[in-house]
């Protein structure tokens, strides 16, 4: 059964699609699983569900025990105004599962504007409280009587709410903070204080793996790392950083490595009172350096009490190599892969690069470094940093060490919801695309905060031809990212591809508000602005675009793109020129520039030698374009029809010189 995306029961509005609550409304903060089981009870009313069903469909493919059920329960009642005695909302049937008892409509519209959700506001300690001065005595007895007037109101207030609304009242708060959303964690930078301080890619790498470990816990919110560095840098305080944030937990720690010996400092703080949760001092032999992460994300998400069982928990933190030099390459390949999503420089992405391809061979059964050198073998044609760390070589080349890289992270994978990552981008570039499509959704289920799967649904759903789970990428890609205060420009790219040009636009605003001066969400805004036809709007953002720091295909991209939505073809002409004229540009800006101008014949052209068997993983990649016509190949055409897929029709660029 398809819902739709608002669920309304009473004074009770569900988004689904944004994954927010409202009562009364006011905004409650209701994350994680407590929200995806008062959804499937919303999804069902006046039915028992199971509880066996609400495992399934709430903790797929995880082992938790009856007590998580119940205090996700509880949690939602809480967020609801409900009473399990008695219940006039939630209605458990003892030994079977749970009710949703009143009736609930579902719409696409949002019956009334909603409220955003207020940043969380610190309670002010009793000792902070601010004493007026004492005003002369008939003052003091108007105040008095004042005093006693306002009360009687809101005791009448409150008695008219208590009759009126039998579920309850709000509490007199911006905003309702329940149980869920103390499993949020942000971790800071790893301090390098070894003695020559030559460590730092050592403390980046930990720091890394650290957050990939917790970030893989079902029901544990992890702050983006890029935002948590710069409050680092900027000389934030824990209570600071937790605020900006939005988080409930902070981890900190150091790296101190000489003679042998690694020393590893953590401390994990609450932020509401700056309390010590845990800490530890790691000092172990430098072949003990594995166990370091590993102790350290299993102690955390222990202290946080999230649903994992120990047993679980623990397997799924594992580095998954014993090669003390092994983890250390893949360490520096995660910092140097940082760095490169930090400053866009070519010469990072290729020592990442190299580090992983060094990390593999040092431990042939290291899946994910095995999945983490595979990415720069295949799969940039159609990116902005599409020379970015790619190696030489023919297509088919390329394509051959890509998926032996693949194959190898299958092969050594102990994490079975990794395996299904990995066997989707297999699946891809063999075009089986609904089946990667499949594969994907599969593993997103059980991941549905890894932003990265998201970002690799939007190229798979838009192979399969899915515009609609494009657009559901889109939508994550950008919550998840706004919510972990690191916006990222794929959401604006995904929502155009999904042909939802207005949505693009929106969300472009909203990203350009919070990061204002990152060069791919201006390049991203540009572009989605004129889809959605603010040309104007456009026109204000391009010189921006041109004065960054993209290679230079791309902001001459972005150029030719303003002079054909305003008419000035002899303008975009020249810029075509000089994107032909570049010393070694991609066919992506090329064939980008002919369609643009309107010379199909010359786009065909640049295309037609990838329409080959040994090549259509290269020319599959042009598919997320919405102006690609993939009929105009054969072999291409031929192959999704075997595969169960209908070529899209394409949809023109609105502003090109055509």
């Amino acid at each position: 059964m398809t819902h739709l995306r608002y669920l309304l029961a009473g004074p009770i509005r569900l988004d689904t699609r944004d994954e927010r609550l409202w009562r009364d409304g006011k905004p409650v903060r209701l994350g994680g699983k407590a929200f995806g089981l008062l959804r499937v009870l919303m999804e069902t009313p006046a039915t028992l569900v199971t509880k066996d069903e609400l495992f399934d469909r709430v903790w797929p493919g995880v082992t938790v025990s009856e007590s998580v059920l119940a205090t996700a329960v509880k949690e939602v009642r809480q967020a609801i105004g409900d009473d399990a005695r008695p219940p006039r909302v939630i209605e458990t049937v003892y030994g079977r599962g749970y009710r949703f008892l009143p009736a609930v409509e579902q719409s696409d519209e949002a019956p009334e504007p909603l409220p955003i959700a207020p940043k969380p506001q610190r309670s002010v300690p009793a000792q902070e409280e601010t004493i007026a001065t004492p005003a002369p005595a008939r003052n003091a007895r108007q105040g008095v009587w004042r005093w006693i007037a306002l009360g009687a109101l809101l005791l009448i207030g409150a008695a008219a709410l208590l009759v009126l609304r039998p579920w309850g009242v709000l509490r007199p708060s911006d905003e309702i903070v329940v149980g869920a959303a103390a499993k949020s964690i942000a971790v800071l930078p790893f301090d390098d204080l070894s003695p020559k301080r030559d460590q730092g890619w050592f403390a980046e790498g930990l720091t890394e793996e650290i957050l990939n470990s917790l970030a893989r816990i079902p029901d544990l919110r992890v702050a983006s790392r890029t935002t948590s560095a710069g409050l680092k840098r900027s000389g934030a305080t824990v209570q600071e950083a937790a605020d900006a944030l939005g988080v409930a937990h902070i981890l900190e720690g150091s790296v101190r490595r000489s003679g042998g010996r690694v020393r590893v400092t953590a401390q994990l703080i609450r932020a509401s009172d700056g309390y010590h949760l845990w800490s530890q001092n790691f000092d172990r032999a430098e072949r003990d350096v594995i166990s370091i992460q590993e102790d350290t994300a299993f102690a955390i998400a222990s202290a946080l009490k999230t649903v994992m069982d120990p047993a679980k928990l623990r397997a799924m933190v594992e580095a998954g190599t014993r090669s003390v030099d092994a983890y250390q390459e893949y360490l520096r390949g995660l910092a140097y892969d940082q760095r490169h999503l930090d400053l866009g420089e070519i010469e990072t992405a290729r020592r990442a690069n190299a580090a992983y391809e060094r990390a593999r061979t040092l431990d042939p059964n290291f899946a994910a470094a095995h999945w983490k050198a595979a990415q720069n073998w295949f799969g940039r044609a159609t990116r902005v940093d599409s020379q970015a760390g790619v190696l030489e070589g023919t297509d088919a080349e390329r394509l051959a060490g890509y998926m032996t890289r693949v194959d190898a992270a299958i092969a050594n994978s102990k994490d079975p919801a990794d395996t299904l990552k990995y066997r989707a981008a297999r699946a891809s570039m063999q075009l089986r695309f609904r089946e990667a499509l499949r594969l994907l959704t599969a593993y997103l289920e059980q991941r549905p905060r890894d932003i990265d799967g998201w970002q690799e649904l939007t190229d798979v759903s838009a192979y399969a031809g899915d515009r609609a789970a494009t657009g559901r990428a889109a939508e994550r890609i950008h919550a998840l990212s706004i919510e972990n205060g690191n916006p990222l420009s794929r959401a604006i790219t995904a929502s155009v591809m999904a042909l939802q040009f207005d949505k693009a636009a929106e969300r472009a605003r909203e990203q350009l508000k919070l990061r204002p001066d990152n060069a791919l969400i201006q390049y991203q805004a540009h572009r989605a602005f004129l889809w959605a036809g603010s040309i104007d709007e456009a026109r204000r953002i391009l010189p921006r675009v041109v004065a960054g720091k993209l290679p230079e295909d791309n902001r001459l991209m972005a150029e030719m793109r303003q002079a054909c939505a305003e008419g000035r073809r002899g303008d975009a002409e020249a810029l075509r020129r000089r994107i032909d004229a570049l010393t070694d540009p991609s066919i992506n800006p090329r064939w980008l520039a002919a369609m643009l101008i309107g010379d199909h014949a010359r786009a065909d052209a640049l295309l037609r030698p990838l329409d080959t068997p040994e090549r259509l993983s290269t020319l599959m990649q042009f598919m997320i374009y919405p102006m690609f016509d993939a009929r105009r190949f054969p072999q291409l055409s031929a192959r999704l029809v075997a595969d169960g897929v209908t070529p899209i029709r394409p949809v023109p660029e609105p502003f090109a010189c055509d």
